[in-house]
């Protein structure tokens, strides 16, 4: 595959506004008042298909565990397993959809971590260049388009208010999905980073485009250029989060209280209230015109090696210092003495790749 061919998929399948999911959405995407119930519920969700998400119901709440070892990488399985959900929590004339949804992690140290990289060089796993007017779980997109397809879904669905508790490592895509949710909240572990500059490419599924909303303008640019990381004082400071907490056990008693208070109140003033904030939110002709900028940035023959070389260092994305390390670690590799230190293996690496995927 050549390297024009495989990121001009990038742009041929996304002309994706909501109403490619059956959604009648204003100019910004938000769902409006349509097909809601207000009725109290306590229907789970079905199990993942994938199993990495685990879920629990307490009346109006719904808690899904991000349980993918070992870093909760986005592999192609758990971003499958979080659209599937985010389809389920749409609202309808025939059925009930949560209030809150909270998403935290079984796995310490880790929230949700960066897409799976090796899906940016897989022909396979490239984004598809028609998208399917209804997705569904058996009408596939690839893992790229279906991770902004779970960001549009977050940002869109009014019913439902969704909250991060995030108290381990939200790196890239990672801190894409949690910057589109409603509300996040840290503990003492917790450590976001937009990461992608300094990997030669750019956060295309929301993330550059929501953060700016969300901290600022210049804050935002400080943090994207320098591909910078934010602690949980600093993000409740700067308002990446809405606070921060002390241990584990307060984050989530806290989290817990307030999707609780939220439950108690009629889903029709739940959702009216965020379709009148939707605007704060960029539209999904912004997103479009992002991922169109990153297919540009792509075709650069540089961006694959440099994706091969963060890769390879990473010991094939397991857990280890490098992820624990990211950003400084893909600084280190790309930029610094151990990029040198690969010698011949880098190489062979690169070598290999390039007669793979034929850039």
């Amino acid at each position: 595959m050549q390297p024009k061919t495989l990121l001009t998929v990038i742009t041929t399948g996304l002309s994706l506004t909501c109403n490619v999911l059956g959604f009648h959405a204003d100019r910004h995407g938000s769902l409006g008042h349509r097909h809601l119930t207000t009725r109290d519920t306590n229907i789970s969700p079905p199990p993942s298909r994938h199993g990495t998400l685990n879920f629990t119901q307490t009346a109006n709440v719904t808690r899904v565990l991000v349980n993918n070892p070992p870093i909760n990488l986005l592999t192609t399985s758990l971003i499958s397993d979080l659209y599937d959900f985010l389809l389920w929590t749409q609202p309808g004339t025939d059925k009930t959809t949560p209030k809150v949804v909270i998403f935290s992690s079984a796995i310490p140290g880790f929230f949700i971590a960066h897409f799976d990289l090796k899906n940016l060089l897989s022909s396979s796993n490239s984004p598809s260049t028609t998208t399917p007017a209804n997705p569904s779980p058996s009408n596939e997109l690839s893992p790229l388009l279906k991770l902004v397809h779970c960001g549009r879904l977050l940002q869109n669905t009014t019913s439902t208010a969704f909250i991060a508790e995030i108290n381990g490592r939200a790196f890239g895509g990672g801190q894409e999905l949690s910057s589109q949710m409603d509300m996040r909240f840290a503990g003492p572990d917790a450590l976001i980073a937009q990461y992608e500059n300094s990997n030669a490419f750019v956060a295309e599924a929301g993330g550059q485009l929501n953060l700016g909303p969300i901290i600022g303008k210049a804050r935002a640019l400080e943090h994207l250029l320098a591909s910078k990381t934010i602690d949980a004082k600093t993000g409740a400071q700067i308002g990446l989060f809405n606070a921060h907490f002390g241990s584990a056990g307060e984050l989530r008693g806290e989290v817990d209280a307030l999707a609780a208070r939220i439950g108690l109140f009629p889903q029709s003033s739940l959702n009216d209230t965020k379709f009148s904030l939707a605007f704060m939110s960029p539209t999904a002709e912004m997103v479009d015109a992002q991922i169109s900028r990153m297919a540009s940035i792509a075709e650069m023959e540089p961006w694959h090696e440099e994706v091969v070389v963060a890769t390879l260092a990473s010991s094939d994305e397991s857990d280890n210092q490098f992820e624990r390390t990211i950003p400084n670690s893909v600084i280190q590799a790309l930029y610094g003495p151990e990029l040198a230190k690969l010698g011949d293996k880098a190489k062979k690496a690169l070598l290999d790749a390039k007669e793979q995927f034929g850039f």
